[in-house]
């Protein structure tokens, strides 16, 4: 006994490229435009915020204006812009970031009357600067020491002050040197005790 089967070409129901009017090449290129697209929009978005870190050490505690405590100790800082405002966080080992949101201010960053000095200049290294390897930052190619090396391009400095009227406040000044205009300054606003006196 012989069965005969007839032969039947199946035809998917949905074939996108013989049922529509794009071609393999087209939808191929189609494809790739998308990706593209997608990758430089992403692109964009990680560069459009320049960072700037470092690391301090605070001498007291200090207190923001939310009365989130910041303790006395060394922590890693990053300054950010995101537009026209800026933010400093203070990212603690193992603990959550406490951010402080800054104002723009023009003016002299050495004009600060009746401020004192609490921690000295930092430099701040800024996202687009490529990090060194452990063994370049080690040693010294001129032999001068490490904050004095010639290669640093000190673009990004935060410096502290407390105020000798307001014993209680706390100013961290941030500035940027821009290429060919005035240096952007953000001021950011801590207090050493809580608003109410309550430690």
């Amino acid at each position: 006994m012989m069965f005969i089967f007839p032969l039947v070409r199946l035809r998917p129901k949905l074939n996108l490229f013989i049922d529509s009017n794009l071609s393999r090449f087209q939808a191929l290129a189609l494809l790739v435009l998308t990706l593209l697209c997608l990758l430089g929009n992403r692109g964009i978005a990680a560069t459009a915020v320049e960072r700037y870190t470092g690391v301090m050490t605070l001498p007291i505690d200090l207190f923001t204006q939310e009365r989130a405590k910041i303790q006395r100790g060394k922590y890693e800082i990053e300054a950010a812009s995101e537009g026209t405002r800026w933010t400093l966080s203070f990212l603690p080992e193992g603990k959550a970031p406490v951010i402080v949101k800054g104002n723009l201010t023009a003016g002299d960053l050495f004009n600060v009357p009746g401020m004192m000095p609490l921690v000295g200049t930092h430099y701040l290294r800024s996202s687009t600067e490529p990090l060194k390897t452990a063994q370049e930052r080690q040693f010294s190619k001129t032999g001068l020491p490490q904050y004095a090396e010639q290669e640093r391009d000190w673009k990004a400095t935060i410096r502290v002050y407390k105020s000798s009227s307001e014993p209680s406040e706390v100013l961290f000044i941030f500035q940027v040197r821009n290429a060919g205009s005035q240096p952007t300054r953000a001021d950011f606003k801590l207090r050493s005790e809580v608003l109410d006196g309550k430690r």
